[in-house]
């Protein structure tokens, strides 16, 4: 989108992680916004925040899983002036051994990373398709470009978000609709290895990571350029997808034996006692 001032945005996730550092990119290029989240004292403090800086901002608290929710965060977009642009950033991830873990956790992680992000494009869909230029931006990861040792389930969804983000991006070639899948590594500063970092320390720097503010600007880019993919890492690893899709075995061994005994210690943290 070549504008973005005065178009209004949905972010999930809004309340916590990069979710706030994304709003505060969205609220700088004047977007308004429609902030969904299950924390609702954090969501409410994100709020007073962004709107204390000058900003437009409407808080739905609630669960992104939850048809009632998506379809209050959507009126509520209406309500700002038609939604021009779809952030699908609330994941939760689950590493460690399968075995270990519970059939509702992998039920719940495919829902709030594949489920809901489909859900709330099919139901966006004819709100974007009525503005002359939108955006649907899904934060995905590297997890789903090359797979993750003890993340059978995470891998899996962000994987098939990535493939989701492709087909839609080809289905509405011929709009004036763009989808971007963003796609970070091991993110500092805030997010999801923030908690494995407690358990077992940083992530090895071969793996490559970046930070939290490179990825809320990766997100503000897709929105305005359209690519149909950012991988957001300070090592260079398109390489390495390009092997991971043409030499799987080769791919998959190089990438056991780098993130391999950083994920097992990790996962065994995270073993419940006496398993």
């Amino acid at each position: 989108m070549h504008n973005l001032d005065g178009r209004v945005a949905l972010l999930t996730g809004a309340s916590r992680g990069i979710g706030p550092l994304i709003s505060d990119r969205l609220a700088r290029a004047g977007l308004k916004l429609v902030l969904l989240a299950r924390d609702r004292a954090r969501l409410e403090a994100e709020v007073a925040r962004l709107r204390a800086a000058g900003a437009t901002v409407i808080a739905v608290p609630g669960d992104v899983c939850d048809a009632g929710a998506q379809e209050a965060a959507l009126t509520a977009a209406e309500g700002l002036g038609g939604l021009s642009a779809l952030i699908n950033n609330a994941g939760v991830e689950d590493f460690g051994h399968l075995t270990d873990t519970a059939p509702e956790t992998i039920a719940d992680t495919v829902a709030v990373n594949l489920t809901a992000p489909l859900q709330l494009c099919r139901r966006a869909l004819p709100a974007l398709l009525a503005r002359d230029e939108a955006q649907i931006v899904n934060l995905a990861s590297v997890a789903g470009l090359l797979g993750t040792p003890y993340g059978a389930t995470y891998s899996a969804t962000k994987a098939g978000l990535i493939m989701a983000s492709l087909s839609l991006r080809m289905e509405l070639a011929e709009t004036r609709v763009g989808v971007t899948a963003v796609c970070p590594a091991f993110v500092h500063g805030a997010g999801m290895h923030e908690e494995a970092k407690r358990l077992v320390g940083r992530a090895p720097a071969l793996l490559g990571s970046t930070t939290a503010e490179a990825t809320a600007d990766a997100v503000l880019r897709a929105l305005r350029d359209n690519p149909a993919e950012l991988i957001v890492n300070d090592a260079p690893l398109r390489p390495l997808v390009g092997f991971g899709r043409s030499l799987p075995g080769f791919a998959t061994w190089l990438t056991g034996r780098l993130a391999g005994p950083y994920m097992r210690k990790l996962a065994d943290a995270r073993r419940p006692p006496g398993a």
